[in-house]
């Protein structure tokens, strides 16, 4: 007798779709087969696509308060603007902001995401609240200054104290960029998750005038000059990546550095196309993320697996469509060591079952419907950690109408909320 089980849909199991069952006890996939199961709970998936859950590996989920706020801008002039709002924040709007965020991300299929950004509780509440998973880290960065290292790196380890081991949460050291952090507080930062055994995630090499002025100043690109900081391992993720030449992707081989590609906000901050299918040939881990809703403006996996192949293919760069899916499941999973990302006995219950539509039809090749076809609509129930958070596409754990109806109030609040440019963050 299984806790959970899901029959009669098409499962994607080692790369391959196949007509198979699925038995869930506690977290935990138990069983992948053709037998009959009993269970206390059925979930009928025929004629329905059960894929392992998605992962979004870099976001800012707070940032659906800022989505459209900022438009038609490049980075830096982006950033500018956005920072001027974030620096009014606080942790109830932050709160608030990532709760819609998790309630959009599992609507969609996103079972588990990778956050930096401020006033961090609110956003592991939002986690704990909702049932979605997620690795979170304090958005830390010195602009050179002592004391103001001391305090970030103060905040970011009072948040892993409460916060590392919490049911679904792991936590992760996070400097912004080397632009808005020394090099000397980012060698701290590697030491102390060196020390505690930790994740660290940071942008890089997201822009050609950030590759430009690394080697003024430091003579070395981001990415050399995270290698010699002694940043880079498995253990790190390395937001976009878009300027990346031979020398730096073989670092990163090299590393075992993980790579989160943002196809979406790349493209709308005019930042470029990163060398994908380049890394992928190389070896290095590439994943999935969709940044955040101002520079995006959506929290849809499904959109970036679309733009991340087309996107290669412009380049002439042809793949497998198979390895942009993975990219979305098991390379992000993995990414941040997260045993799960797979329909495989062992793997953390993260799933997701699609409904096949009209725009899939006719379904030569689920991999293709999925990769090229799929809007993220088609989602219909969502399981995380072994609980079913999403049912017939609505939230178990959520009253949705009453968090919109919050979230308004306090968007509206932001919107007309004006300050000189802040600290940080995004």
């Amino acid at each position: 007798m299984f806790e959970i089980a899901i029959e009669g849909g098409l499962c994607l199991v080692k790369g391959e779709f196949l007509k198979c069952n699925i038995g869930i006890e506690g977290k935990k996939i138990v069983y992948v087969g053709k037998d009959h199961l009993k269970a206390e709970e059925k979930i009928n998936a025929k004629g329905c696509l059960v894929i392992p859950g998605l992962f979004n590996a870099h976001t800012h989920s707070a940032m659906t308060l800022l989505r459209g706020y900022a438009e038609g801008l490049p980075l830096m002039e982006w950033l500018n603007k956005v920072w001027q709002v974030e620096a009014k924040l606080d942790e109830k709007e932050v709160y608030a902001g990532a709760k819609l965020a998790c309630v959009e991300m599992l609507k969609n299929g996103i079972t588990g995401f990778a956050d930096m950004y401020i006033h961090m509780d609110g956003v592991a509440r939002a986690v704990e609240e909702t049932g979605i998973r997620a690795v979170l880290g304090y958005g830390m960065a010195d602009r050179g200054s002592e004391d103001r290292a001391r305090e970030e790196l103060k905040i970011a380890k009072n948040f892993i104290e409460r916060w590392e081991g919490k049911e679904r949460i792991k936590c992760m050291v996070t400097p912004h960029a080397i632009y808005t952090c020394s090099p000397d507080f980012v060698a701290r930062i590697a030491e102390f998750a060196r020390e505690k055994g930790l994740l660290k995630h940071i942008h890089v090499s997201e822009t050609q005038q950030e590759v430009k002025e690394a080697k003024k100043i430091y003579g070395k690109s981001p990415i050399e000059l995270l290698q010699e900081l002694g940043f880079l391992d498995k253990k790190t993720v390395l937001a976009h990546g878009i300027w990346l030449n031979e020398r730096d992707m073989d670092i990163i081989r090299s590393s075992r550095a993980s790579v989160a590609h943002c196809p979406s906000s790349n493209l709308k901050l005019s930042s470029g196309i990163a060398k994908i299918s380049e890394m992928l040939d190389k070896g290095i881990n590439v994943c999935l993320g969709t940044d955040g809703a101002s520079s995006n403006n959506m929290l849809n996996i499904f959109n970036e697996i679309r733009l991340s192949a087309l996107l290669q293919q412009l380049r002439r760069r042809f793949r497998n469509p198979l390895d942009y899916l993975r990219m979305a499941t098991e390379n992000g999973y993995r990414a941040y060591e997260i045993d799960g990302g797979a329909i495989e006995v062992g793997k953390l219950a993260d799933l997701v079952i699609m409904e096949i539509t009209t725009a899939q039809y006719p379904l030569y090749n689920p991999v293709n419907a999925i990769v090229f076809s799929s809007l993220g609509s088609e989602v219909r129930d969502v399981i995380v950690d072994g609980r079913i958070v999403v049912e017939d596409r609505n939230l178990v754990y959520v009253d949705e109408d009453e968090l919109l109806e919050e979230f308004k109030k306090i968007s509206d609040f932001v919107s007309c909320s004006t300050t000189e440019v802040g600290s940080f963050r995004s």
